[in-house]
């Protein structure tokens, strides 16, 4: 399963490479093909976690010393979830084939190199930061699932779609500073970045850690207080509004909180109170915000 789950990390980046050096007209079915064997991968992954009784493993593949730095978590919710990014980003990149067109009546525009390049590196990004089984990796894939967005948002390269690119990445950005933070005090108080430690937390650093986990989430989530840059994203190729900011990465706030949550012992209250207002709060404002609008997208 550790070799399963490796090559379906770097697949989509080895695609990527190969989609960006490749000539025009073949990028858009090498993204599909990539994607698609990526997928592949998910499904062999999740097959062989059944084989296994569905016991659930952590790999560790990259450390320093006694501290792990990278590695991997095959159970439930991380195989169930690894198929979904990685599906959806194939069904994504074959949708784009016909949407990125000179037929195209919004934009006719055929799909460049970039387009496919970037796609197929948020597909693996989504793929490192479900299965990573530290914080330090889900930082890692983080950033790097907002630097995709910055890309893919300002793709047209109008005025609008640029700064419309650097919002989302500068609010995403101002929002992993939670991630760095929770990285920092875990490593502090445990000696280690692995999420299963989060469960020898305790006091003041207990809250640390899961508020600041809960901030990123917000931020990728596009709660308030840091909801702003969601619409402005709509300035993306459709495809890419379709898969990063309503399937997609959206949900990295979600399964990186989640993922905290299941891997703790026990969790403050008072930060499950904090969430449950402010998504009900977001929840409403979002609605109301939905009234006046005569743009559907």
């Amino acid at each position: 399963m550790e070799n399963i789950a490796l090559t379906t990390l770097l697949l989509p980046f080895v695609g990527a490479l190969i989609t960006a050096c490749a000539p025009k007209r073949y990028a858009k079915w090498l993204c599909t093909f990539f994607a698609l064997i990526a997928t592949l991968g998910t499904l062999a992954l999740g097959w062989q976690y059944w084989l296994h009784d569905k016991a659930d493993l952590t790999y560790t593949l990259l450390s320093y010393g006694t501290v792990e730095l990278f590695g991997f978590t095959i159970d439930r919710i991380s195989t169930l979830i690894v198929f979904a990014v990685v599906f959806l980003g194939f069904l994504v990149s074959l949708y784009s084939t016909g949407y990125l067109t000179v037929g195209n009546k919004e934009h006719p525009h055929d799909g460049g190199n970039r387009y496919y390049a970037f796609l197929l590196i948020f597909i693996g990004a989504m793929v490192g930061l479900v299965l990573s089984s530290t914080i330090l990796g889900q930082l890692l894939f983080f950033e790097i699932t907002g630097g995709c967005s910055w890309a893919l948002i300002g793709y047209y390269q109008t005025p609008k779609s640029q700064r419309s690119a650097m919002k989302a990445l500068l609010i995403t950005h101002v929002a992993s500073i939670g991630l760095y933070l929770a990285a920092a005090t875990l490593f502090l108080n445990t000696g280690t970045f692995a999420l299963s430690a989060l469960a020898n937390l305790h006091g003041s650093a207990s809250y640390i850690v899961f508020g600041g986990i809960l901030f990123a989430a917000w931020g990728k989530s596009a709660q308030l207080p840091l909801q702003a840059w969601l619409p402005d994203a709509m300035e993306a190729p459709t495809p890419i509004s379709a898969y990063l900011h309503a399937a997609s990465m959206v949900k990295v706030g979600v399964y990186i909180f989640a993922r905290a949550i299941l891997s703790a012992g026990e969790v403050p209250h008072i930060i499950g109170w904090i969430g449950i207002v402010m998504a009900t709060i977001t929840l409403v404002y979002g609605f109301l915000m939905y009234l006046p609008q005569k743009d559907m997208k």
